[in-house]
């Protein structure tokens, strides 16, 4: 969710400005993240474990394996603990707290914060995806969310005409 403070429509497209806050970083965890576990999620945490028995077995310094051990806990709680551990990372960030404007138009989404400057052109969007509280959108630069919240008719219209 976003504390929308204004949204301007005007004829080159839409305008709001949301806040980087605890609720908008959950929701973006929750309708963007693979949270599916399997094998392979345990993959890393599999290595250092091996490695750890390796370097048992042959002798090494019981520092290295303990080093190795405790890199095995820790992998494993972040796993566990993956949206709490994410989610503060973006509150400690010095973007939280920061308003963003974004503006969406015939020539793509524009986002603008004190840190952060994002142009996605139509052209670079590879593919929206709609999910219940708003939009996943590919681009040659990666993946971003954007919340539906804060978002006027027309703009979701706009956003629904090119998923």
């Amino acid at each position: 969710m976003a504390d929308t403070d204004t949204i301007t429509s005007t004829s080159t497209g839409h305008t709001s400005y949301y806040t980087l806050n605890r609720e908008y970083f959950s929701e973006c965890f929750d309708e963007s993240a693979n949270t599916a576990i399997s094998l392979k999620t345990y993959r890393q945490a599999i290595f250092f474990i091996f490695v750890a028995a390796v370097f048992f077995a042959m002798g090494i310094e019981a520092y290295a394996v303990w080093f190795l051990v405790c890199l095995t806990g820790v992998e494993l709680l972040s796993i566990r603990y993956k949206r709490s551990w994410w989610i503060t990372r973006q509150m400690i960030s010095r973007a939280a707290g920061s308003e963003i404007s974004i503006r969406i138009d015939d020539q793509g989404i524009f986002t603008k914060g004190t840190y952060h400057q994002q142009d996605m052109l139509w052209n670079d969007i590879a593919e929206i995806k709609s999910t219940d509280k708003g939009f996943l959108i590919l681009h040659s630069g990666g993946t971003s969310y954007l919340s539906r919240n804060g978002l006027n008719d027309d703009a979701l219209a706009l956003l629904a005409a090119k998923v």
